[in-house]
């Protein structure tokens, strides 16, 4: 059946990283039963960053609701850099290691993110690259 899931209506997953960053999952196996989707509402703080990660079982998309992110893609040894904005759209397939910083020392920027064909944060392996901060 469908449903409607109201933004205010989701909890954060504190296991996301840094405790500044916060994501809720508001399409997945546990809010909805969703066996193929996980789509997360993700705020980050100005000047925040995520650690670095990679999905071991799925693609990952995200949009860019609000603010500026620096997103960081492949190994460390080679990185590479990109700037998106309000509106883009960013696809991350299986496997590349990933990471995004909020570019702004004032504003928080938000963003949706969706893991196709895995039904939750652990169906799709989150493997972080780097130890957690806070």
């Amino acid at each position: 059946m469908a449903k409607i899931i109201k933004r205010e209506s989701l909890v954060p997953d504190m296991r996301y990283g840094p405790k500044n960053l916060r994501a809720a999952y508001g399409i997945d196996r546990h809010t909805v039963g969703s066996q193929k989707m996980t789509m997360q509402y993700s705020v980050i703080p100005p000047g925040a960053r995520n650690q670095r990660h990679y999905h071991v079982a799925c693609d990952a998309g995200m949009y860019i609701l609000q603010g500026r992110l620096r997103l960081l893609f492949g190994p460390s040894h080679e990185p590479q850099e990109a700037v998106a904005e309000v509106g883009d759209f960013v696809f991350i397939p299986q496997g590349e290691i990933h990471g995004l910083e909020n570019l702004s020392a004032v504003e928080r920027a938000e963003l949706i993110a969706c893991y196709g064909g895995a039904g939750s944060k652990e169906e799709a392996q989150v493997i972080f690259m780097e130890p957690s901060w806070d």
